[in-house]
């Protein structure tokens, strides 16, 4: 379920998608946090909400808009006679965009606030400090072995998962390339 949310919320193909996958993941946290609370954090779900949340509301840049135009022609400029109800009308519809901004900012108020533990058996954190260490100019030989066969244990054990977010964003699969082919570990 997570990596659904995650993959419909990352490729925003469709707003109805999206506001559907956020009223989903709003209803899976609202039932059981405790089980899914963990789930969307390592599958990148609440990273894509955040990531959304921030965005600018377009209903705030057209606002803008509107009044450094008007300021600029003043009111006598304006050909059409005002239309009572429009102004109210107009401000009330919602631009899609703007609905996933807001949902999302709902989500992070509800259940983002409060910080906790990004993981909960730290194949994360793992992966960073391996990142770390391979990615060390001067370590021993030793140092890269130990690296290596903990990244090698992190996938082979029946007890540990890895994400494929926590994997792109720990930046193992880049680091791995680059220390794969640096000429200068190879000639020492």
């Amino acid at each position: 379920m997570a990596s659904f949310a995650s993959s419909i919320l990352s490729s925003k193909d469709h707003p109805s998608l999206v506001i559907g996958a956020l009223q989903l993941v709003d209803l899976l946290l609202g039932k059981v946090p405790s089980l899914y609370k963990p789930t969307f954090r390592r599958e990148g779900v609440f990273h894509e909400i955040e990531t959304v949340a921030e965005r600018i509301l377009t209903t705030t840049k057209t606002k803008e808009k509107e009044a450094s135009e008007t300021s600029e022609e003043g009111a006598s400029s304006n050909p059409m006679p005002p239309v009572p109800g429009y102004k109210k009308l107009s401000s009330m519809s919602l631009d899609p965009e703007d609905a996933i901004t807001l949902r999302a900012r709902v989500i992070q108020f509800k259940y983002l606030m409060e910080k906790e533990d990004a993981g909960e058996d730290g194949a994360f954190e793992r992966l960073r400090g391996v990142v770390e260490r391979i990615s060390a100019p001067h370590a021993s030989d030793t140092e890269y072995c130990e690296a290596l066969w903990e990244l090698a244990e992190l996938f082979a054990s029946p007890h540990t998962s890895v994400s494929s977010f926590e994997l792109l964003q720990s930046g193992v699969v880049d680091s791995l390339l680059q220390f794969a082919t640096d000429e200068n570990r190879a000639s020492k």
